[in-house]
Formats: C-alpha cells, structure tokens, sequence
C-alpha cells in the first residue's frame, strides 16, 4: 500500500482527534496545546511484534507514539480498519501524547482501569509523590492512563473488541453479522 494513500485516509482523522485533544480544557484557564505540534509519519514497521492473539493475524498493533507526545507512527494497516476502530486507535494513542507531553498531570483509579482525573503540576507533596510513582509505572499501568485520559477528553470509554482486542468505541464495527461478538470491555492486564 502506498504511504500517500495512508496519509491521505489517515490525516483527516488526525487532525480531528488532535483537534480535540489540543483543545480539551482539563482544568479552569488550562488547555493541553503543546498536542498541536504532535505529527505522524507511516510506518510499516510498526505492528510487528507484540502478543500474537489467536485468528489475529498479522498482530494487533496500529500505532506507537514517541515518549515526548509529538510524533505518532501508524501502520499501513491502520486504513483497513472501520472508521470507528481508527479513531479508538487515534484517541488511544493521543492518550499516550497528553501522558507524555503533560508527564503526571492525570492520576489514574487505584486498581486498574478508568478515567483519568486531572491534577495538574502543582508543587506540592502530593504531585511530587504522584510524580515518583508515575515513572515507576507498569506497562499495564501506561496503557491504562492512555485509556483513562482519552476518557477524560472524549466523554467515551475505550473499550477492546473482536478477536484481536482492538480499541473500540462501540465494539459493532468489528462484529458485523456475528452475533455472538460479546461488547468491548476495558482493556484486560497483559494485552500487548
């Protein structure tokens, strides 16, 4: 697939969730503008690897973003996927972006997944325990906090669905004419 018919399906998209997140106002007087630089290149190298779920075929990974928050990469693949799935994926990762940008500015539910809650960058004992904490994070902890902000920005849960456990708003686009296709959930501990 030629990377400018990726950029070309792919940069509408983008610049909408980028949109969103860029202007997403967490806090009275504070919006999360530094989103507006964050670019994206395609990338075909991203996607392999990761875990290798059963009738998954070529892996699930759509997308990557750099540990500043302003570049993502994106998989050629990525285009094959419904609408719903691509800007799921797209919130997801610019999740990662406001995590990284905005480094220990969102505080996660103990235990697990949820929605993020917005506590600034205070100088305060509090943050400074937030913030040790927040470096010494679980993998599954990381993806948890991309999930939990772009619940806090978009007012919708990201949840897993279909056989690959792809981000989903709704979980329908992967399971038209199936049924038995159970409804996303939240994203389970271990899921690379």
């Amino acid at each position: 697939m030629k990377e400018e018919f990726v950029y070309a399906v792919v940069q509408p998209y983008f610049d909408a969730v980028r949109d969103i997140f860029a202007s997403f106002s967490p806090a009275k007087g504070v919006k999360l503008t530094k989103l507006k630089k964050t670019k994206f290149l395609v990338d075909a190298k991203v996607g392999r690897g990761g875990t290798k779920l059963p009738h998954c075929e070529g892996g699930r990974h759509f997308a990557a973003t750099r540990d500043d928050g302003l570049l993502m990469y994106i998989a050629p693949r990525l285009v094959e996927l419904p609408e719903e799935n691509v800007v799921a994926i797209l919130s997801h990762e610019f999740g990662h972006a406001v995590d990284h940008a905005y480094p220990a500015h969102f505080i996660m539910p103990p235990g697990g997944p949820g929605k993020a809650i917005y506590i600034g960058h205070d100088d305060t004992k509090r943050h400074r325990d937030w913030r040790r904490l927040w470096r010494s994070r679980s993998l599954d902890q990381i993806e948890w906090a991309a999930d939990g902000i772009a619940e806090a920005v978009t007012g919708r849960e990201i949840g897993y669905a279909g056989d690959c456990m792809i981000q989903s708003f709704t979980g329908m686009a992967l399971c038209v004419g199936d049924s038995t296709c159970p409804p996303p959930m939240r994203r389970p501990a271990g899921l690379r």
